[in-house]
């Protein structure tokens, strides 16, 4: 797959989902890291059966996880 974030539509779902990490870590509902985990785990499952969707997925995931260990 080339760069998910080469798609708008891609980019604007992936701030959203940078959004509610950061806004439920700064509730204390959930961590960054344990999103980023949990986004994880969600886009193996997505991805067995709609593989490029659960690539999107994975590569948010990633971000987040990024992010939180900065």
């Amino acid at each position: 797959m080339s760069d998910p974030a080469a798609d708008p539509a891609i980019r604007a779902q992936g701030k959203l989902v940078m959004f509610l990490a950061s806004l439920l870590a700064a509730r204390g509902v959930a961590p960054a890291d344990e999103f980023a985990r949990l986004l994880e785990v969600f886009a193996l499952t997505v991805e067995e059966t709609e593989p490029l969707e659960g690539a999107v997925l994975a590569y948010w995931a990633s971000c987040v996880a990024a992010a939180a260990s900065n």
